[in-house]
């Protein structure tokens, strides 16, 4: 399928999860198995629930096995839809993404993931 480079280079967001458009995928960025036909780019600990594309033009990719964030690529002409069993759903337009999990800070016990 062919690569069209987003027009429009917006960030897009859903709960914990934040899209901010990126030059690329670094090299040495691994790519994540595809589960039951979606990508998934970050599982909820209390919920179970999950932030999933389908995978047809979709690609996720991450630098370290830490499980924070990583690398999104998105194919084709059309949005793919970001799907989460608590949040709207949001169209990504093709283009290379940075997955960024937000953390909350907590003065007297440092950084933590927000739990979605």
């Amino acid at each position: 399928m062919p690569f069209v480079e987003n027009p429009s280079p917006a960030i897009y967001r859903q709960g914990d999860v934040l899209l901010v458009p990126y030059s690329g995928v670094p090299a040495e960025a691994q790519p994540e198995p595809v589960q039951n036909g979606r990508v998934v780019l970050a599982e909820g600990e209390r919920t179970g629930h999950a932030h999933t594309m389908l995978a047809d033009r979709v690609a996720f990719f991450r630098e370290d096995g830490a499980g924070r964030g990583g690398y999104l690529r998105v194919d084709g002409l059309d949005p793919v839809a970001l799907s989460h069993e608590e949040h709207a759903t949001v169209q990504v337009p093709p283009g290379n993404y940075r997955v960024i999990q937000q953390r909350e800070y907590l003065p007297r016990s440092g950084p933590r993931r927000v739990s979605d």
